[in-house]
């Protein structure tokens, strides 16, 4: 069967009846996200000449790139080539019709184009937030914060003229071998009973994790005024007096800080609750964010960096950060 056949049969028959169970999926997502904002501060003020492909099928193709954890555009395009159901649940009605690389390198340079534009990519996830808060029990009751190294596309033996703005990490690895990577860091902030994402930075991969992390709260209460989670747990890397008087103060929140050996004053001052069994019970739940870590590069995409500069990277950390949050939210819209 030739491909226009291919699609005319796809738009002619219900979706729910003949799409792959994925499609079907991708189209509740589509549902899902409240992207208009966005897409009309994209779109701008209507000029004369060729309007060319509408916003709301560009986005909608980068949201299936990233729900189907593809690795390129050009991964993307052919996908669109050869499945005609995910083609047509993106809005695209023939094969022809499908952009070019060259359309999607634009639409992605919009999205990152300025500070504004990625308030408002930031915002589509906000609003999945705020929305998890509503429907879910006890969603941000207990929230846990980590960071995880995202390689950069670059070559960091050419150094920083190639991207000025990643930076060298270095950890550990599961053989207790340094590791050295040049690029980034996502601080992730995750709802540890749901293990969906709430709040998130990206920085430099020499950023100290404690740095941030007061940034990561402020963005947690931003996307929701009410933010007040019971327990808040992190490892040794944030280990920090400020930190644990911040989240006491601020946030109202019991710190579940698993503290630096060196720190005795402020073990002191924790006293027997420290390393306590019940301490140990809540502080094991705070696997969520490697969980949430592991499925965000296997299923999102979130390693798949092609881009360079922290406004991109960022742009595409969110877009990754947003198809989990729909994700997750269509499905269980469906059981």
């Amino acid at each position: 069967m030739n491909l226009p056949v291919a699609f005319a049969e796809a738009i002619a028959r219900p979706q729910t009846e003949q799409a792959p169970p994925v499609v079907r999926e991708l189209r509740a997502v589509f549902e899902n996200i409240e992207a208009e904002p966005l897409l009309a501060h994209l779109t701008g003020p209507t000029r004369r000449g060729p309007k060319g492909h509408p916003m709301r099928v560009l986005w909608q193709c980068f949201v299936a790139k990233y729900r189907l954890g593809l690795p390129s555009t050009d991964a993307m395009i052919r996908a669109l080539h050869d499945n005609p159901y995910l083609a047509t649940a993106c809005g695209i009605d023939s094969p022809d019709a499908i952009p070019h690389k060259s359309t999607f390198s634009r639409f992605f340079a919009k999205l990152a184009r300025d500070q504004v534009s990625l308030k408002m990519v930031k915002d589509v996830s906000r609003r999945l937030v705020r929305h998890h808060y509503a429907t879910l029990p006890g969603f941000g009751e207990r929230v846990a914060l980590d960071s995880t190294t995202l390689k950069g596309w670059v070559n960091g033996a050419r150094g920083k003229a190639v991207d000025p703005d990643a930076g060298w990490s270095v950890k550990k690895g599961t053989q207790g071998v340094k590791e050295y990577i040049f690029g980034y860091k996502l601080h992730l902030l995750v709802d540890c009973e749901y293990e969906m994402p709430i709040s998130a930075h990206v920085s430099a991969g020499n950023v100290h994790d404690a740095k941030v992390a007061s940034n990561v709260l402020s963005q947690a209460r931003y996307s929701y005024g009410r933010f007040h989670p019971r327990y808040f747990l992190a490892d040794a890397g944030y280990s920090s007096a400020a930190l644990y008087r911040l989240v006491k103060r601020q946030y109202a929140a019991e710190p579940v800080i698993d503290l630096h050996p060196t720190h005795r004053a402020l073990r002191a001052h924790v006293g027997e609750w420290y390393r306590s069994p019940e301490w140990q019970a809540i502080y094991k739940q705070r696997q969520a964010v490697e969980r949430s870590f592991s499925r965000l590069k296997g299923q999102r995409a979130l390693n798949k960096i092609r881009v360079r500069r922290l406004r991109k990277v960022s742009t595409h950390v969110y877009l990754s950060l947003i198809a989990m949050q729909a994700v997750g939210m269509a499905r269980r819209r469906t059981t």
